[in-house]
């Protein structure tokens, strides 16, 4: 696969509660870590990536299904010079709760070998990316999410050791999120959570990827995008936001 030019599509599916999906194609562009507010689902296309994910890499190649469970730290680039093509769906978690009957879409892993389900969020992408109506558009994702989940959701992680965020880990990511506009201290987050800001920051970097302070500025740049999207005046957003420009 040759690729020269490289692109990106990122299209409103204008549902009750709007999400974003996304086309692309790179060979050469790094994604630097960074986090969703949502439900990463998707499937590469051609060629091949590599995803730092939970504190290891992982390669993706086509027929791979994507999942990226919302606000997990992660980057993206290439797995070679052919570079890859990639459909995304960002499904916000309220409109993934009322399209699933599980409470536990737990995952081993940003990458799944389904070349089937790839194929069939391949074809969702397509119907929503063409403006396929509403209730079309709809059961094809419930079909995607019920194959998803009946084949690779929950039962197929190790819960002794699945690498799920402890309690006190939750409390710091959660206080981080509520509190980004603030100005925050690890011996702030330390008292919280009653770890010591040595083991805090190294247990929280190992689980997310990121250390604290990086976390909240990821936190503080989605938020800020949400108030632009919305015409929010800059001067305002940087001041509610915590950026000092």
């Amino acid at each position: 696969m040759q690729r020269e030019l490289e692109s990106a599509r990122l299209t409103v599916v204008p549902w009750d509660t709007p999400f974003e999906i996304l086309k692309g194609t790179y060979t050469r562009h790094r994604f630097a870590p960074h986090l969703h507010d949502t439900f990463g689902l998707g499937a590469i296309e051609a060629g091949a990536s590599k995803i730092r994910y939970r504190d290891r890499t992982v390669s993706q190649h086509a027929g791979d299904v994507v999942v990226i469970p919302p606000r997990e730290v992660h980057t993206g680039e290439a797995d070679g010079p052919q570079g890859w093509s990639y459909r995304m769906l960002y499904l916000p978690e309220d409109l993934l709760a009322a399209f699933t009957t599980s409470d536990d879409l737990t995952f081993d892993g940003p990458s799944i070998a389904d070349p089937e389900l790839a194929r069939r969020i391949i074809e969702l992408h397509a119907l929503l990316d063409a403006g396929t109506d509403r209730l079309r558009g709809q059961t094809a994702l419930v079909d995607v999410l019920q194959m998803l989940c009946s084949r690779h959701a929950g039962g197929h992680v190790n819960r002794a050791s699945d690498g799920r965020p402890s309690a006190t880990l939750c409390l710091v990511r959660d206080y981080l999120e509520s509190h980004f506009a603030k100005s925050i201290s690890l011996m702030e987050l330390s008292a919280l959570s009653g770890v010591s800001p040595f083991h805090l920051s190294r247990r929280f970097r190992a689980r997310y990827g990121l250390p604290p302070y990086m976390y909240l500025e990821l936190v503080r740049v989605n938020r800020a995008r949400e108030m632009l999207r919305r015409g929010d005046p800059i001067s305002r957003v940087a001041f509610d936001t915590g950026f000092s420009d």
